[in-house]
C-alpha cells in the first residue's frame, strides 16, 4: 500500500509519523518467517531502503541518515507471531524524497530528479532479493555492516528512563547491537533508541 500523504502514521514506540507532500510512505506485507529470523527483518529492510535511495548510511536499528547526519527515512516492522512462525509481517517505510520536515534531509538534495516512483520500484526489487526465503543471515549482516554508520561510533542509548553512553562494537547473529560502556564492560542491546555522538564516518 502506498499513500500520497500520511496523517495518522506512527513510528517506533508509538511516536507520530506524518508525511508531507514529496515523501514516500508505503507498507509492504511480507511472507511468513521463522521466529528466529524476525529480529533480522528490520536490518534487511534497512539495507533495501539504503540501496533504493542510493545514498546515506544506516543507524541501528531502523534509520537511514544522509551523509551529513540528518534523517532521510525510517522503518517500522509489525509482526503477528503465532508459535514459531510470523504469520504476517508488515513493513512500513517513510522516506523523504522531494521534501523533508525541518532538521531532516530529502533525497533530492543528493540525487536531484529522483522520483518517488523510481525509489519505490527500486525498494520493492531490493526487498524481493533480500527477503525471499530462505533468508541468509550471514550475507544479510555483511550487507548491513557495509552501509552502517553505527559501528565504531560513540552512541547514547535510551531505554525507558535509562540513558547509557558507550561505543558501538558489533552486531551479533540475531541483529542485536553490542556496546562497550564507559566502564569498559560490553552489553547487548536488543531494543531502544540510539543517538550517534560526534561526526559520522565518510559515506557515499
Amino acid at each position: 500500500m502506498v499513500a500520497e500523504r500520511q496523517t495518522n502514521g506512527r513510528g517506533r514506540r508509538g511516536r507520530a509519523w506524518n508525511t508531507a507532500g514529496g515523501a514516500l510512505a508505503c507498507s509492504v506485507l511480507l511472507p511468513a518467517y521463522p521466529a528466529e529470523h524476525l529480529s533480522l527483518l528490520p536490518l534487511a529492510a534497512g539495507v533495501a531502503v539504503q540501496r533504493a535511495a542510493g545514498v546515506g548510511g544506516l543507524k541501528w536499528p531502523n534509520d537511514l541518515l544522509a551523509p551529513d547526519g540528518r534523517k532521510l527515512g525510517g522503518i517500522l516492522l509489525e509482526v503477528d507471531l503465532r508459535g514459531a512462525v510470523a504469520r504476517r509481517a508488515v513493513l512500513g517505510v517513510g522516506l523523504n524524497v522531494r521534501s523533508a520536515p525541518p532538521g531532516a534531509a530529502a533525497l533530492n538534495e543528493f540525487c536531484p530528479g529522483l522520483t518517488r516512483a523510481e525509489v519505490l520500484g527500486r525498494l520493492l526489487g531490493e526487498l524481493e532479493e533480500l527477503l525471499t526465503p530462505p533468508l541468509s543471515p550471514p550475507q544479510l549482516l555483511d550487507a548491513w555492516r557495509e552501509v552502517n554508520v553505527t559501528l565504531g561510533q560513540q552512541v547514547r542509548l535510551f531505554q525507558g528512563s535509562q540513558e547509557r553512553l558507550g561505543t558501538a562494537q558489533s552486531i551479533d547473529a540475531s541483529g542485536a547491537l553490542w556496546v562497550r560502556g564507559e566502564d569498559g564492560e560490553a552489553f547487548r542491546v536488543t531494543a531502544g533508541d540510539v543517538a550517534l555522538v560526534g561526526t559520522l564516518p565518510q559515506q557515499k
